[in-house]
């Protein structure tokens, strides 16, 4: 390894009595002519082309540095001191100060790429108005690599960033010339040019395609349609995976090219490196093999890369016109085309046609059969037949955007269902000899907000299914799940008995089912960006408040049921004796009839319990419950 023969030592407040000694005893031992000079003499009259130039900066004045290195033409050699993990990883520098004074030394030099932004050196990136990339001079930046959990404090405040710029974020007009491209006027929210700092969140959203000294400025451009999509847009910074640029999120725009021009309205402020500048127009250009300087080697082979332009997700003309104007809404608006079809798809389904009418009865009759022989099967056949989950989906776009055409016609659909729904279970029964609440049956009687849960999910899956088209063939499934047409059969079977329990129970059921999707479905298409949030208030606050009544009867019989499992609980752990002999309570069940609680259990023992042992045995379950019980008991011998 050879070193240089002679060589400038810059002395600055950053050179320590013992540094220096160190840097002193490094260059007699190797026999290096070492010619030490003050800072200021140096930026006053700076070495001739060809010298070689050793310094300890801060990261303020190594650009400084550098620019000189240029416009003299000496080349450089940069001892990072302790705490400067920054200017190590820009200008791939060891941590360890021998290695770093033994590389400033040596003789063989690399030309590296440099940045310019109007005129001035950029080491790690160069930033434009409002964006989650925090300064590169903060210490849960600088600090990031040393440990998993300096990781997490890093990707806590880009976090606490981005929310803390939540709500200021304002598009403005810029005029962009990338390349050797025309001028485009579009507009934007940020800007980040990306120079060595390959590592950062900015450049985990295409890091495939970047790498250092490759001849082009890597900039993202940042053009949020709302502010769910940029918060989208900050995890997908945080959260790191390789994915082609055709795959990148519609907030961003990715160039590749060796120079950007971009034009401003006003005097804004920008970033270079974390210093404030402003100006009205960034010029910015990269200088290839501009400055000697004496660096480590690269981790991995610079990667030969051709120019990439991808702005065709900025805004332009009339779209650009209304980014700018507004501030950004909480959701993005829907695309044109997609309103287009999806309102005529929703507009079809609404309409009470021959094929809705006939599979209502089918699906009624089948699940009314299903019902009575307490067979899932069927029944689950039945809610594939159903298509009351079509004008439903219907009915939660009208409360959206305040359709009023839509909405009747979706309420006139579901009403002609749920008639011929619970009509037909009322003819099956007067037709049925049968007057017994099977399982199936008794299973609908009491719903609760468990309930309400699946049908929120339900609604939600069911207006993504009609959407995007990729899932459509899922609202099948859906319809499975939120099972409309089985407790319009059992009110329909409670008509019949002309029993107020049976059809009370099932009605609420259904109605919970109606009124969880209709919410839920219009909340999904409220984020997917199907109306505004103002115009879509009064119909989510007339759907809530209808929830909101519902909930209250639901949250009783949760309570209820809540109540039920626990004393089924308690009484199954309760060691029995009546006699000295012992007594075991297995399959124990509880339910309510009416106003007695019923509880049905097998007793098991070794003979067989007398009339007045089992009432002994009632009397100390009632002790524990704390209530009066009904008991239907099997008597089980254990020989």
């Amino acid at each position: 390894m050879s070193y240089v023969p002679e060589a400038v030592l810059v002395v600055s407040t950053m050179i320590t009595p013992q540094l220096k000694a160190q840097i002193e005893s490094f260059a007699l031992e190797h026999g290096i002519k070492l010619n030490v000079m003050p800072e200021d003499i140096f930026f006053a009259r700076p070495p001739m082309a060809g010298c070689h130039v050793v310094v300890v900066p801060n990261f303020d004045n190594v650009h400084d540095y550098l620019d000189r290195a240029v416009r003299q033409k000496f080349s450089l050699g940069v001892i990072p001191v302790a705490g400067q993990n920054r200017l190590r990883e820009l200008l791939r520098l060891p941590a360890a100060i021998e290695e770093a004074i033994r590389l400033a030394f040596e003789s063989e030099h690399t030309p590296i790429e440099l940045l310019r932004c109007n005129g001035e050196i950029a080491l790690g990136m160069v930033t434009l108005g409002t964006n989650p990339f925090i300064d590169g001079r903060s210490k849960a930046f600088i600090n990031r690599n040393r440990s998993l959990f300096e990781q997490l404090v890093f990707l806590l405040a880009v976090a606490w960033q981005s929310l803390r710029s939540l709500f200021r974020i304002h598009p403005f007009p810029v005029t962009l010339t990338v390349g050797d491209g025309a001028p485009l006027k579009t507009a934007i929210t940020g800007m980040v040019a990306i120079e060595n700092d390959i590592r950062g969140p900015a450049a985990r959203l295409v890091a495939p395609h970047l790498s250092m000294e490759n001849g082009f400025i890597n900039a993202l451009f940042i053009a949020p349609k709302s502010i769910w999509s940029y918060l989208s847009f900050v995890f997908a910074g945080l959260v790191p995976k390789n994915q082609s640029l055709a795959k990148l999120p519609n907030t961003v725009s990715f160039v590749l090219v060796p120079s950007i021009v971009v034009e401003l309205k006003e005097e804004t402020d920008y970033f270079i490196d974390g210093r404030r500048r402003t100006a009205d127009t960034l010029v910015m250009a990269v200088e290839p093999a501009a400055a000697s300087v004496n660096v480590l080697p690269a981790a991995q082979p610079q990667k030969a890369l051709k120019e990439v332009t991808r702005t065709d997700k900025l805004p332009k003309g009339e779209e650009q016109l209304k980014f700018i104007s507004n501030a950004l809404p909480l959701f993005t608006h829907a695309a044109e085309s997609d309103f287009k079809d999806l309102f005529i798809q929703l507009r079809e389904v609404a309409r009470p046609h021959t094929t809705f009418l006939t599979l209502m009865v089918l699906s009624a009759i089948v699940a009314s059969l299903g019902l009575f022989l307490s067979s899932p099967a069927v029944i689950i056949g039945a809610m594939v037949l159903a298509p009351l989950m079509s004008p439903i989906i219907s009915l939660a776009m009208a409360l959206l955007r305040r359709d009023q055409n839509l909405m009747m016609q979706s309420l006139e659909t579901i009403a002609i269902g749920v008639c011929l729904a619970m009509g037909t279970a009322a003819l099956v029964t007067f037709i049925i000899p049968v007057d017994r609440i099977t399982a199936e049956i008794a299973g609908r009687l009491q719903p609760n907000l468990l309930d309400m849960g699946v049908a929120i999910a339900s609604g939600i899956a069911g207006a993504y299914a009609y959407v995007r088209e990729d899932v459509a063939k899922s609202v099948s499934g859906v319809a499975i799940a939120v099972a409309l047409v089985p407790p319009l059969c059992v009110s329909g079977i409670g008509l019949g008995w002309w029993d107020w329990h049976v059809f009370s129970g099932a009605m609420l059921l259904f109605l919970t089912n109606l009124v969880g999707i209709s919410l839920s479905a219009a909340l999904t298409f409220l984020v997917l960006g199907f109306a505004p949030l103002d115009r879509a208030r009064k119909g989510l606050m007339l759907s809530a408040t209808l929830m909101g009544l519902i909930a209250i009867p639901l949250s009783v019989s949760m309570w209820e049921m809540a109540s039920h499992w626990q004393l089924e609980q308690t009484l199954s752990q309760l060691h029995l004796k009546i006699d000295d002999q012992d007594i075991v309570l297995k399959d124990l069940h509880v339910q309510v009839h009416g106003e007695s609680t019923v509880v049905q259990a097998d007793v098991l023992s070794d003979r067989l319990l007398s009339l007045e042992e089992l009432r002994t045995l009632k009397v100390q379950l009632e002790s524990h419950a704390g209530d009066t019980l009904e008991l239907q008991l099997t008597p089980r011998v254990r020989l």
